[in-house]
């Protein structure tokens, strides 16, 4: 019998149970016959068995309802490929090692090479077989008619997600997704049918001699109309996307505004650099060369072989450790969207390095462009890197941070969730977030322009709230003791909560000395000591903390005085003597009429009004207010600089000055007696 569009391969396939594969035998067996019950495959086992692509037994039977090997089947799959002896070479010197050690039979070795070639055997899938038996000859394991189906329709590069409303079998809820798909392919091609010879698929049991011949020469027939190339392709692009969908390792890359989706199985490999990576180390913005073979299906280009990362780009999130010239010391982790930064508290880490900067490293923050000198210790940082591992990009979120800009939008709503959106100068929106420990919320609105106060990404309120000049308020942390773990210096800190509830942390000079009120040195404080006493700071000029002055909560005071007299008193330099009216104060000690006098540099005009906060010694004397020094001389330069409040300052007052008199701001009407409204 002769059939020409088959194309003649010497080989053997459904051989003898001996596996001899120099046997011919008669293309005539007794047990399948037109007329009896294996007359359904008469036609393709005729056919195939005329070619030699199948043989039979030495007693002139076939045996159609005998099991397949996979070396047999495997090598029926090779037979409708018809390789090039330059390509199964090339599968022999790659992968005949592997095919020995796994026990494989050596005539079935170059059948079993081209699979792991092609890719639809894997070398798990391989070692799996051979463990369980499959390349034994006593007590042999099948496999089994799903197993099959799956190889047939990758060999042919046909579509894993086929169309499964094609499927009438009964027993599709018994099928994996990926046996439906690729089982819906080789329906839609005519190579299985859609319901079975009974109605079921069976996809657990082996599938037999006769079965296999009428789909490899169904096989056949396909091969002969379309072409089943092994070429390998190459794409570079963007990754989009690299995960799991619908059960199936999927890559998606972006090249020239066109997306290209590529299946990924266990024998795609990845590289970064020569360097064996994994599927979880390909990260979305990386740029990939990816080589595979073509497939058949339209939603994919075909399953990956290699995926060479070109340019890493990984996205990493750390803390600043230290700097040095061109480099910077990292805590750093892989970031993710998983990761909480809604809390100033510091998140997990788990490395540190030391990492240099391309020569184009980009560094921004909030919109500018900064150097390596502006990084400070311990600000947050998002980077990339490249395959050189160098940065590329940075981008600081400073522990504490003013921005100023146009609130574009304001989510309250969710409180696990509440954000703002504030434009900055560089026009572009950044999200900051809104939580319990945000202040001033009902002093925001959209649209406003606004000074932000920010650590990290959450915004802690209005920065006319965190003036530099406020530092005096409780103890909330303090680590410069003795005791403390380390003494590197980004570990040394002091925090303090001010009048408005703000906590702010502030760098430890190396040597700084903690003083009590009266001037007196203290030695070997701990942090257990400090906490919740007030305190006011001496910041040096890299606003460093040089002195800690511990004080009495019982001698703040807010006020506001009257200059009622100025004298000036220096020669050489001006130095002035100033009187002050007490109007109104919250501290018994400054009861309105007193009049107290200090020295400062500053002329401040007679009957001038000043409104601020400070502190008073043991004999009811101010000493500082709360945006000076405190330079040990209770009389010397009281700093008033913008705390000098004006006529046309005083609008949220209820009086105001005129011609030395005070007038009632809502009547309008002079007033003889200030103390009626306080």
């Amino acid at each position: 019998m002769k059939f020409k569009n088959l194309r003649r391969v010497a080989s053997i396939g459904l051989a003898t149970v001996m596996l001899v594969p120099s046997a011919t035998f008669a293309k005539e067996f007794k047990d399948v016959k037109k007329n009896n019950k294996y007359s359904w495959a008469y036609d393709a086992i005729d056919i195939l068995s005329d070619k030699n692509v199948i043989n039979g037994h030495p007693d002139g039977e076939f045996k159609p309802g005998d099991s397949v090997s996979l070396e047999e089947l495997l090598q029926l799959i090779k037979q409708v490929l018809n390789p090039s002896d330059e390509e199964l070479k090339t599968a022999r010197d790659k992968y005949s090692k592997i095919a020995k050690e796994n026990g494989v039979n050596s005539w079935a070795e170059d059948a079993i090479c081209l699979a792991l070639h092609r890719d639809y055997l894997n070398e798990s899938a391989l070692k799996k077989a051979s463990e369980r038996g499959f390349f034994k000859i006593n007590q042999r394991e099948y496999p089994s008619r799903g197993d099959i189906a799956i190889f047939f329709a990758r060999a042919l590069n046909l579509n894993a997600k086929g169309n499964t409303n094609l499927l009438k079998h009964k027993d599709q809820n018994k099928m994996s997704d990926t046996l439906k798909g690729y089982l819906a392919s080789l329906v839609d091609v005519g190579i299985f049918t859609a319901t079975g010879s009974d109605g079921n698929f069976e996809g657990d049991r082996p599938i037999t001699r006769a079965e296999t011949a009428i789909i490899t020469k169904a096989s056949f027939d396909y091969a002969s109309k379309n072409t089943i190339s092994n070429k390998t392709e190459k794409k570079k692009g963007t990754v989009i996307l690299s995960s799991k969908l619908n059960n199936v390792n999927v890559i998606i890359i972006e090249t020239n505004n066109q997306k290209f989706s590529f299946d990924i199985d266990n024998n795609t490999k990845f590289k970064l650099k020569d360097k064996d990576i994994k599927l979880e180390d390909i990260k979305a913005g990386q740029e990939v060369e990816i080589e595979y073979v073509k497939s058949n299906n339209n939603d994919r280009e075909g399953t990956a072989k290699l995926i060479n990362v070109t340019n890493a780009k990984l996205d990493m999130v750390g803390y600043v450790n230290s700097k040095g010239t061109n480099e910077i010391t990292l805590r750093y982790r892989d970031n993710s969207d998983t990761l909480n930064f809604r809390t100033t508290s510091k998140i997990s880490t788990s490395d540190t390095k030391t990492f240099t900067l391309d020569s184009n490293a980009k560094i921004k923050a909030y919109g500018k462009d900064l150097k390596l000198d502006d990084i400070k210790v311990d600000d947050l940082v998002e980077f990339k890197t490249n395959n050189d591992n160098k940065i590329t990009e940075m981008t600081i979120y400073p522990k504490e941070a003013q921005v100023s800009g146009k609130i574009t939008s304001l989510n309250t709503s969710d409180k696990d969730k509440s954000s703002l959106k504030i434009r900055l100068k560089d026009n572009k929106d950044y999200e900051l977030y809104i939580t319990n420990e945000t202040r001033d919320l009902d002093k925001i609105t959209l649209n406003d322009n606004v000074d932000l106060y920010v650590n990290y990404k959450v915004v802690m309120g209005l920065s006319s709230n965190y003036r530099d000049g406020d530092i005096s308020g409780e103890v909330v942390a303090f680590s410069g003791d003795e005791s403390s773990f380390t003494n590197r210096r980004y570990n040394r800190y002091i925090g303090i909560k001010d009048k408005y509830g703000y906590t702010k942390n502030y760098y430890l000079a190396d040597r700084f000395e903690i003083k009590s009120y009266n001037g007196a040195k203290q030695n070997q404080i701990t942090e257990n000591y400090l906490r919740g006493k007030n305190v006011i700071l001496t910041l040096n000029n890299y606003g460093e903390v040089e002195t800690i002055t511990i004080i009495d909560s019982s001698l703040q005071f807010s006020g506001m005085f009257q200059v009622v007299s100025n004298e000036r008193i220096g020669r050489s330099f001006n130095i002035y003597k100033i009187g002050l009216r007490v109007i109104q104060s919250d501290n018994d000690n400054l009861k309105p009429g007193k009049t107290l006098y200090f020295q400062t540099s500053q002329n401040l005009e007679l009957y001038d009004v000043l409104s601020f906060d400070g502190y008073l010694n043991y004999d009811g004397e101010i000493i500082s207010d709360s945006n000076n020094k405190f330079l040990g001389n209770p009389r010397e330069y009281l700093n008033t600089a913008n705390r000098t409040t004006r006529k046309s300052d005083f609008e949220d007052y209820r009086f105001f000055l005129n011609n030395n008199r005070y007038y009632d701001n809502k009547n309008n009407e002079r007033l003889s007696n200030l103390n009626k409204f306080y």
